[in-house]
């Protein structure tokens, strides 16, 4: 999804039409379907508007704020910050490998063995 000149109008009617020209690179040529560039928008430095984006964009927004604006605008936005692990990433190293020249089919036939 983008976010475009008619849509910040519409969430913010009384939006000063020369920072629109600011936030789109100094195109004066602006209709309802011009994209704003989110970089812009970052860098723009408007907290409700930066919310706005987050709401819209998520993580693909609020990844381009620095790291204390991103906790401020995350929790504004309700965009879920997932710099945690999620619990299945932890496993991804488990203890038990396989070697190299192993067959899938000798694991196969040694859990039979196990389980019999």
């Amino acid at each position: 999804m983008t976010i475009t000149v008619g849509a910040i109008y519409s969430a913010f009617p009384n939006f000063n039409p020369e920072d629109m020209i600011k936030l789109c690179n100094g195109n004066e040529n602006l209709n309802g379907r011009t994209v704003v560039p989110l970089a812009n928008i970052a860098a723009f430095g408007d907290k409700s508007l930066s919310i706005f984006a987050a709401e819209l964009e998520g993580k693909n927004y609020t990844n381009l704020l620095a790291k204390n604006e991103r906790v401020e605008i995350n929790s504004a936005a309700k965009v879920k910050d997932t710099d945690t692990p999620q619990g299945n990433e932890n496993n991804l190293n488990s203890g038990s490998s396989i070697p190299m020249n192993t067959s899938i089919f000798d694991i196969a036939q040694k859990k039979d063995r196990n389980i019999a």
